[in-house]
């Protein structure tokens, strides 16, 4: 035989004997002695199928009874300048800053000058041209008038019509009443003092109702009608009684809030223009949970709300309408009215995963 040959029949024998034996050395090794990957595998599988633990809270939807607290101040519900109508000297004045006055009382009076003398010179122009009208109109009937000559006579008794209207009115407005009941707030003028005709004489404010005005943000919006019965309480603790009149229907472009005014009865005017208030507006009743910040969760998109653990232990998503923020709780709505809510352990679980849940009592996170 080729010697060459016989040799590799030799090295393929002792080559397959040195397989063998490796084979069986490792079937003789303890477990221990085995690869690590054989003996981790099973460990990883259990890992796998732990189930992790959250504490969950049982809650009960409650009755949240609230205010709009709005801060505003009080301004008069009218307040008006008043400004002469003719010219002249102030011949007097009945009233001074501070006094309560009523509908049409008299304030002030300009000098009548030869006001009433033109209104009789008016008066008396305006009866010659009736006798010239009539006497026209009844020649004209008898055929020894001109059409064109009762014409002219009838316009020049509507003229006389209108220059006696206007010199009665230039009379009646040397007398200056009040437009309507309030306060003197300001005078302008003293007796003696010449005026023209728009001069500054008086100012009068109406605090009979008083309004208070305030500003409402995007939140508070939508909690508050006209009409809607209110309160305010003043600083010095005063609490006061009132209606929504007035809610913009549009917001102010730079500070995004919407102007509100709450009208106020004050018949005795003790309530003054300026004073600073708070507007309180109950809440209508909602169903809602009392909760603390730190259970919120945030979804892939933004949403806002809080982790849930339904019947069957698995992990739900549930967003939330905040409906009142303070520094210590949050009142939410929009959830059902029994829950059982994750409150440790909600930022290591997703929704969908189940859960092994573990419960507080109590109703209450705070």
């Amino acid at each position: 035989m080729n010697k060459s040959i016989v040799i590799a029949l030799i090295i393929a024998v002792v080559a397959t004997l040195w397989i063998l034996s490796g084979v069986k050395n490792d079937a003789e090794k303890p477990v221990s002695q085995q690869t690590v990957s054989q003996v981790e595998e099973p460990a990883a599988e259990l890992e796998q199928k732990k189930i992790p633990e959250v504490r969950v809270q049982n809650l009960i939807a409650q009755i949240m009874e609230d205010d709009v607290e709005v801060t505003g101040r009080t301004q008069a519900s009218r307040q008006v300048i008043i400004r002469a109508e003719t010219e002249g000297k102030i011949a007097s004045l009945q009233v001074n800053k501070g006094d309560v006055v009523k509908k049409g009382q008299l304030l002030a009076k300009v000098d009548v000058g030869d006001r009433a003398a033109r209104v009789e010179e008016a008066r008396q122009i305006l009866k010659q041209r009736k006798i010239q009208y009539d006497a026209s109109k009844k020649l004209t009937e008898k055929g020894y008038n001109s059409r064109v000559r009762l014409a002219e006579t009838e316009s020049n008794l509507q003229s006389a019509r209108a220059q006696l209207t206007q010199a009665q009115e230039e009379l009646s407005n040397i007398v200056i009443k009040a437009p309507f009941g309030g306060v003197i707030n300001d005078q302008m003028v003293e007796v003696g003092d010449y005026v023209s005709n728009g001069s500054e004489l008086l100012e009068i404010v109406d605090l009979n109702p008083i309004e208070i005005s305030g500003f409402l943000t995007e939140k508070q919006i939508g909690s508050l009608h006209q009409g809607d019965e209110a309160n305010a309480i003043l600083l010095n603790g005063e609490k006061i009684a009132g209606k929504v009149s007035f809610i913009a229907a549009a917001a102010d472009l730079e500070t995004r809030t919407f102007s509100m005014e709450l009208t106020v009865p004050n018949e005795d005017y003790s309530i003054k223009e300026g004073l600073t208030a708070k507007i309180l507006v109950p809440f209508k009743e909602n169903k809602a949970y009392k909760i603390s910040p730190s259970i919120l969760s945030l979804a892939d998109d933004g949403t806002v709300g809080i982790k849930l653990v339904n019947s069957n232990n698995v992990v739900e998503f549930q967003a939330v309408t905040l409906l009142k923020d303070t520094p210590d709780y949050l009142w939410v709505g929009g959830l059902p009215d029994n829950i059982q809510v994750i409150t440790v352990g909600q930022e290591f679980v997703i929704p969908g995963q189940e859960v092994k849940p573990i419960f507080s009592e109590g109703q209450s996170f705070l």
